[in-house]
């Protein structure tokens, strides 16, 4: 008998600092498939593209994001060429059957025509959550403003 062929879904983002939105998006992703690959922005991505430094070093935000249940593989994005694919060189690699967004991604066009090369589908989940939903960016205002 044949040996089932593991069904492996990518996401990527910043996750620059983890919160409950992020957890119930990668539980989502990882419902898609077998096996959750995550690709953080990497600290020259976030630096070029969203003109910010991360909150937190690489390899800790690394080590907290594989201590996570159902996350099986962390990469770090990297790949500076394409702005909204800083994830692309670990993909092609990888090959994964899913790339899982969420509805505000705002590189669907780039990461569909990604998708298309190496047979993947596109999948956008939705922001649903049972609790209040917060930003990393509202995260960082509370803490400035101390509140």
């Amino acid at each position: 008998m044949a040996k089932k062929k593991i069904k492996k879904v990518f996401v990527s983002g910043c996750y620059d600092i983890l919160h409950g939105g992020h957890i119930e998006f990668f539980n989502q992703a990882k419902a898609l498939g077998d096996y959750l690959i995550v690709c953080f922005a990497g600290d020259k991505s976030l630096e070029l593209h969203k003109h910010k430094k991360s909150s937190l070093p690489e390899t800790h935000k690394k080590k907290i994001l594989e201590s996570l249940r159902m996350v099986d593989e962390v990469v770090i994005g990297d790949d500076l060429n394409e702005l909204g694919l800083d994830f692309k060189k670990h993909f092609l690699k990888i090959k994964p059957d899913i790339l899982a967004v969420t509805e505000d991604d705002k590189y669907g066009k780039e990461k569909t025509a990604l998708c298309k090369k190496i047979g993947a589908k596109y999948i956008v989940l939705p922001k649903s959550l049972s609790f209040e939903k917060i930003s990393t960016t509202e995260i960082i205002k509370k803490i400035r403003d101390g509140k």
